[in-house]
């Protein structure tokens, strides 16, 4: 397996990749998520992050082929007085391929990503899982990650 920076020609494959998630989400909760309309709707979105600021955007390959990525960026705060003032990478957007799901691929993208906030003097990592994904949520586990908050909602109409 091969990690790398993502670039332009990379982007119809993150597309696969981010259709497949989307559809996992909205499956899963479509009172959150955008339903599915086609591989390219977010293409300016995933576009918009090869070079953005403060952000990693990393590539997964098994033989030339894009099995997975994973996008991270760094926030700090400097404005809410009543929080630490922690510089934090935030991994936006994580996903494996289906076919390759249980190989080691996230944890090796999970991985990289710790590497470069270290080498970013990152205080802390930080994700959002689902409270309907499971397997997500016992993987995140064995890579030590722990539940510092939950996000509530409430359906209004």
């Amino acid at each position: 397996m091969n990690l790398r920076i993502a670039v332009e020609k990379d982007l119809e494959c993150i597309c696969f990749l981010a259709q497949q998630i989307n559809t996992q989400h909205y499956n899963g909760a479509p009172h959150v998520f955008a339903e599915p309309e086609g591989v390219h709707r977010d293409r300016s979105y995933w576009r918009s992050n090869f070079s953005a600021d403060n952000s990693v955007f990393i590539i997964a390959e098994i033989n030339d082929e894009i099995t997975g990525f994973v996008l991270a960026s760094i926030t700090e705060n400097t404005t809410v007085t009543f929080l630490q003032k922690k510089k934090l990478c935030r991994v936006r957007t994580i996903v494996v391929s289906d076919e390759y799901q249980g190989q080691g691929i996230g944890k090796k993208l999970l991985e990289a990503v710790e590497l470069w906030a270290i080498g970013e003097c990152v205080d802390e990592m930080r994700l959002e899982v689902m409270a309907f994904n499971n397997g997500a949520q016992q993987f995140y586990d064995t890579l030590g990650f722990e539940t510092q908050s939950r996000i509530l909602s409430k359906r209004l109409n």
